[in-house]
């Protein structure tokens, strides 16, 4: 985060930065309702923190405790560097001599009724929610997601909004499945336990009790995802013809030009061959999983179903590290996937699913995005 010899920060250009990053600021503005403070004002600010990439923070400047816990939360998880910025973060917006060099703006806070954080406030009963929101990068899968503390400090709940058509989907998927984890009296998986919170605005919410304080980074390596079948009853032996999840894809996208093709050969090739079901979490990747005292933990569900081929979620890890963890192609990603896969079976039906998976959520979006033609592209050479 070193910035140089920052302008103070009324005078930031706010301009400065990438544009995803921006959008990003102005949804979660939006979202909370903020507004530009005044050198005078008494309401409760937030400050917007940057990075060299433009705004990477909202973070609280009247609640310090807050604002610590909120730069340190989860370090475990992080790179020497990031705990490094983080760090620093937290000595600079807690000293009023330096404060000024990390912050680009100073926002009000809107805790009216009818707002975002009255409505959490009713969720979680408590008037006093301090928040602090993350700035990614805005695109069609990005969802907000805000971390809420108690004054002195204390993690009360993390709540992601349902921004947009694609989000909302994907919101709703991972409350329907934490849901059922929530039912599960003993499972094999530490996940964020669901607080059950009534959409905002026609926004769903998937509220969740905060991980683990002691998570901590996985080692470095494959790691099965057992834990995640065992949240349905798993099936053995069944062919392709009793499969929900194949059917739905071959009624819903058989016909398409280029994805019904790929789904025929795979049928020809399989359809003879019983197999193994069940559940996947859908992005089982390190990013999203950790150790701690309590076992291992993961999170983000959003892509979870239920009976899935078993070795799915290994296999796609394979491609998610490659093609995001290494910034590889498209090719790269898939050759990586079904060298991985542990039979050719789960290897087409990776193929299957990213297929299926980019005409779902262009079908909720209205157009297409991202990597949907790479991987379309991909997919039927791959299959051939």
């Amino acid at each position: 985060m070193d910035r140089g010899r920052p302008e103070p920060a009324r005078d930031r250009d706010l301009t400065m930065g990438s544009a995803e990053r921006l959008a990003a600021l102005e949804a979660v503005t939006e979202l909370l309702e903020l507004r530009p403070a005044g050198p005078s004002t008494r309401s409760e600010v937030v400050a917007v923190v940057g990075g060299r990439s433009g705004p990477r923070f909202l973070l609280p400047l009247d609640h310090l405790e807050a604002t610590r816990s909120a730069c340190l939360a989860y370090l475990g998880l992080r790179d020497l560097r990031t705990r490094a910025n983080r760090t620093l973060v937290a000595g600079a917006l807690a000293s009023n001599a330096v404060r000024a060099r990390v912050i680009d703006a100073r926002l009000v806070l809107n805790r009216e009724p009818g707002s975002l954080l009255a409505h959490l406030g009713q969720v979680l009963g408590r008037d006093d929610l301090v928040p602090a929101v993350g700035l990614g990068n805005l695109d069609e899968v990005w969802k907000p997601t805000l971390q809420l503390f108690a004054p002195d400090g204390e993690p009360i709940a993390y709540v992601k909004v349902g921004w947009g058509a694609i989000g909302a989907h994907l919101v709703e998927r991972e409350a329907a499945a934490l849901a059922l984890w929530s039912r599960k009296e003993e499972p094999r998986l530490v996940v964020p336990r669901l607080i059950s919170a009534p959409p905002w605005r026609k926004m769903p919410l998937a509220c969740t009790a905060p991980l683990p304080g002691d998570v901590r980074r996985l080692p470095a390596g494959p790691v099965s995802a057992w834990g995640a079948r065992t949240l349905d009853p798993p099936r053995a032996d069944v062919p392709l013809s009793d499969s929900t999840w194949w059917t739905s894809r071959l009624e819903h996208h058989g016909d398409h030009p280029v994805v019904g093709p790929i789904l025929g050969r795979i049928n020809d090739r399989h359809a003879r061959t019983p197999q193994s079901w069940a559940r996947w979490h859908g992005d089982w990747v390190p990013w999203n999983l950790a150790r701690s005292a309590s076992g291992l933990v993961a999170w983000d569900w959003e892509y979870s179903e239920a009976a899935a081929p078993v070795g799915l979620d290994e296999t796609h890890c394979a491609y998610q590290v490659t093609r995001v963890g290494r910034s590889a192609t498209v090719d790269q990603a898939l050759r990586s996937a079904r060298r991985a896969a542990p039979s050719r079976w789960v290897a087409d039906a990776h193929l299957a699913m990213l297929a299926t998976r980019a005409l779902e959520l262009e079908s909720i979006q209205g157009r297409p995005f991202g990597d949907h033609h790479q991987v379309l592209t991909a997919a039927r050479a791959a299959i051939r």
